[in-house]
């Protein structure tokens, strides 16, 4: 009985360090996103109709970031709520930590103040930005700290990498849905209105691929109806782990009713509570 308990504990050990080797396994980044986050730095892009645009803008200029590449970061991280709260106590519109926020002398009740929180997480991002000469790490290292990207063999850890397909996901949001205002040599200038946008959640997956697999399919199916992404992270009783979230634009005459009946009608399954 003894033996069977030490080779039970042995194979979970080695399982455990599998695990372990898996989520910190060196990995390269995405060639295509890469080339998307770059160009976005090189050629300058105007989006307009954001809520807190101003504060945003003046921190895109304030630290030289794409404003596109910040207002993908707050899309993700909080879907602009100034008073989300992460489970590790992560702040407001870019979810900044208090310990961050105090490097650059803004404390935690001040990460509240969009303006304060917007000049707090641009700072860290610009500052990542600085030290790896990389926008693609620059926004792992955003999520992950420093520690989880390597400048120089160019590789992060996977979770770290998941996390910039998941911001890059709303980046295309931002670029994709948005109509062309006006053109110049210098730049180009798009509009998108967001701040009276509703949603609501169809359904969530405990794994990112699943995820963003059921929205491309759903997409595709019903390319009237806009879907959207967000990720939360979810307390378990002996773990935390992160739920993406299947967001529906309600707009118009779709109704939330009406949209999942058509969700139904076209994926074969019965969501929102059916």
């Amino acid at each position: 009985m003894k033996q069977i308990s030490s080779i039970l504990l042995l194979s979970g050990l080695i399982l455990s360090l599998f695990i372990c080797q898996a989520v910190h396994a060196a990995i390269m980044p995405d060639p295509v996103i890469k080339s998307d986050l770059i160009s976005i730095f090189k050629t300058p892009v105007e989006v307009k109709g954001y809520p807190y645009q101003d504060l945003l803008a003046d921190a895109s200029r304030k630290y030289n970031l794409s404003l596109p590449y910040i207002l993908a970061v707050v899309r993700g991280e909080s879907f602009f709520d100034s008073n989300a709260i992460s489970s590790k106590g992560a702040i407001g519109l870019m979810q900044v930590m208090p310990s961050t926020a105090s490097i650059y002398g803004i404390s935690k009740q001040e990460l509240y103040v969009p303006k304060k929180n917007i000049d707090a997480g641009v700072h860290y991002l610009a500052d990542l930005y600085t030290k790896l000469e990389d926008p693609y790490l620059a926004l792992a290292a955003y999520y992950c700290g420093p520690g989880g990207v390597d400048k120089k063999t160019f590789t992060l850890r996977k979770d770290c990498n998941e996390y910039v397909h998941y911001i890059y996901r709303h980046l295309k949001k931002i670029m994709a849905k948005t109509k062309p205002h006006e053109k110049t040599t210098d730049s180009q200038t798009f509009v998108e209105q967001v701040d009276t946008i509703k949603h609501f959640e169809l359904t969530s997956f405990d794994n990112f691929l699943d995820a963003t697999q059921f929205l491309n399919f759903i997409s595709t199916k019903l390319p009237e109806i806009e879907f959207d992404i967000f990720r939360n992270k979810a307390l378990l009783a002996d773990h935390e782990r992160f739920q993406y979230q299947i967001l529906s634009r309600v707009d118009g005459s779709l109704t939330r009713e009406n949209i999942c009946n058509l969700v139904a009608e076209k994926s074969g399954f019965l969501f929102c509570d059916q």
